[in-house]
Formats: C-alpha cells, structure tokens, sequence
C-alpha cells in the first residue's frame, strides 16, 4: 500500500552531512573580547545586557561555558560580582570580523508607511535585522523595537540619527536593560 502512495517504487533514505563546526578558539574570537592571561577559552556576550565596544564590560567564569562578558552596569552583573574568584578581567579586542547585537526602540506618530520606511533606513544602512516587534497605542503612538547585527558600534550613531530623520519619529535610541527612558 505504501509504495503505491509513493509512486511504485521503493524510496531511500536520504543521508546529509553537517558542515563542519569551527573549532571553540575560532569562535570565540568572534565576540572581540580579550580575557586577560587566556587565549583559548569560549567566550560569549551575554545577552541580559548586550555589550558593545565602548561599553565598560565585566567578565564571569561560567561553570562549563567559559567566559560571560556582561556590561559593569547590568543588574546580573553586580549580582555576579559578589563572587569574586568567578569575575575575570576582560576588555575589547579590535576584531575586524566581530559583529555585535544592539536593541534600538523608536517611537512615532503612527502613519501609514512608517514600519516600511523604518526598516528601510535600516537596510540603507546595511544591518542585519534580527528580530522587530511594533506595537501602537490607542493614542496612534508607535513603538518598533528592532534587534540587529553591528559590525562596528560607532555606527550606531548614524542609524538612530537616520531614523530620526523618518517623518513621524520623534525618538529613536539603544535599549539598555535595567535603564529606564524618560
């Protein structure tokens, strides 16, 4: 009955491979961390603060995940830091090929268009969007966050002016954890 479903004949099963994994040092020079007296120990930013270059960052040895990277003001930070044999100094690399996560929240007068005319200033600017989540209030205020990729912090001051620039914005900025926007 089956190999009538299938077409009369008798179906294979098909095999992939997986491409090959970068080893642990590879990756973890991607982050663009240094871990002062390490070399080859997986390092990671941690994504309750998602640091950047030019953040002040702190570093905690995980039990079997090697190095979170936190910025010294986020609130799991300061928790952390309370064990001290587990906190490390760390402080950035200047790694061509390190892309970094930024949170950026813009709020607007909703309009039509306005989410479209957003994301393509964003794309002029050529990130990777990540994740994006809008939202408008019966007030007709929208709010957009967007997650993205960023190979160099130092740009993010021209996206959120560009943004600015959208008709309807009147407030584009990066999302820190734990700081509140008035």
């Amino acid at each position: 009955m089956q190999r009538e479903l299938r077409g009369g004949e008798e179906q294979l099963p098909i095999t992939t491979t997986r491409p090959p994994h970068a080893p642990r040092a590879l990756r973890s020079r991607t982050v663009g961390v240094h871990v002062e007296g390490l070399d080859d120990v997986m390092v990671r930013l941690s994504r309750c603060c998602t640091p950047v270059p030019g953040d002040e960052i702190m570093g905690f040895i995980t039990r079997g995940r090697g190095v979170s990277v936190h910025r010294a003001d986020c609130a799991n930070a300061t928790a952390l830091s309370s064990q001290t044999q587990r906190v490390i100094d760390v402080e950035w690399d200047h790694d061509e090929t390190a892309t970094f996560v930024v949170s950026v929240e813009v709020e607007a007068l909703d309009r039509s268009r306005l989410l479209r005319d957003v994301a393509e200033v964003l794309a002029e600017h050529h990130v990777n969007i990540l994740t994006s989540r809008s939202q408008t209030s019966s007030d007709r205020v929208a709010r957009f966050r967007f997650d993205f990729e960023l190979a160099d912090p130092n740009h993010l001051d021209s996206i959120l002016r560009a943004i600015q620039r959208v008709d309807s914005v009147y407030e584009a900025y990066r999302l820190l954890p734990g700081h509140a926007r008035n």
